[in-house]
């Protein structure tokens, strides 16, 4: 597993790839997703406020709360370079407000890399490559190329809605979608939520200074726990390449003690 390959398989997995529709495929979003769209343009102003207060609030209720995170999935990926790993197995572990730890393994469970972030610093390890990456927060930020806080990659990963601010416009409602647009300094993001409860169908963030897009789509949700959480993410990045990632949550459990071991040998080259 090569370093590069390790840089951008730890970019996706730490921030879902930025930024699953019910359905398997990896595919591209649309805004809104059928013709029977219906704009707000026709409703008065207080009666556009009114809603939109509304999607707002049924999409903070639904906000996943928690204490701690671990899961297990699968991960495909591909990128327009032709290189394709298939089958990952990814193991996931958070503690709220603290730190997140990622293991990265290959066929027969033989482990590739893993990764520590906190607020302060991120460690990644190639155990293949016998490497270890240690840098501040805002250093990994530049090696990643994200440009993100810490609880945004823990809203990324357990499946809140990022970079939604409070004043959203482009209101487009058809009967089973909601679209909408949320703009902030520097982005530009587009969500699809579904009508019947206000969940996230699908995502689309643009960075048009950095020429960078992002789409996620969400998808099979099932109850864990008391929480409607997506076990399958269909990710597309469009910044200087092209990478797609599919992936498939196994398993998750909240709230339970978990552990971050991270030894490193000494054997291994810093970089």
């Amino acid at each position: 597993m090569k370093q590069k390959a390790v840089l951008q398989i730890v970019a996706c997995l730490v921030s879902l790839a930025l930024f699953s529709c019910r359905s398997t495929k990896i595919t591209r979003a649309t805004f809104p997703s059928d013709t029977t769209a219906r704009s707000t343009d026709s409703l008065s102003k207080e009666k556009e406020l009114a809603l939109a207060k509304t999607i707002l609030d049924k999409i903070k209720a639904n906000r996943i709360q928690y204490r701690s995170f671990s899961a297990e999935l699968k991960m495909d990926y591909e990128d327009d370079k032709g290189k394709k790993m298939n089958n990952l197995g990814v193991n996931i572990r958070m503690q709220y407000d603290s730190v997140i730890w990622v293991r990265v393994a290959g066929p027969l469970n033989v482990e590739g890399a893993r990764i520590l972030i906190t607020k302060d610093s991120i460690k990644i390890v190639n155990k293949l490559e016998g490497t270890v990456t240690l840098r501040s927060a805002a250093e990994g930020q530049e090696l990643l190329k994200l440009k993100m806080d810490f609880a945004t990659l823990q809203d990324l990963i357990i499946g809140n809605a990022v970079f939604l601010s409070d004043s959203i416009s482009n209101i487009v409602t058809t009967q089973s979608v909601i679209s909408f647009a949320s703009s902030q300094p520097g982005l530009t993001s587009l969500f699809n939520i579904f009508a019947d409860d206000y969940i996230l169908q699908q995502c689309k963030i643009t960075e048009p200074d950095a020429g960078r897009t992002g789409e996620l789509t969400y998808g099979d949700y099932k109850v864990v726990d008391g929480r409607k959480i997506a076990f399958q993410r269909k990710i597309y990045v469009e910044d200087k390449n092209v990478v797609k990632v599919a992936l498939d949550f196994k398993k998750m459990v909240f709230d339970q003690q978990e552990s971050f071991p991270f030894p490193i040998s000494p054997r291994y080259t810093r970089q």
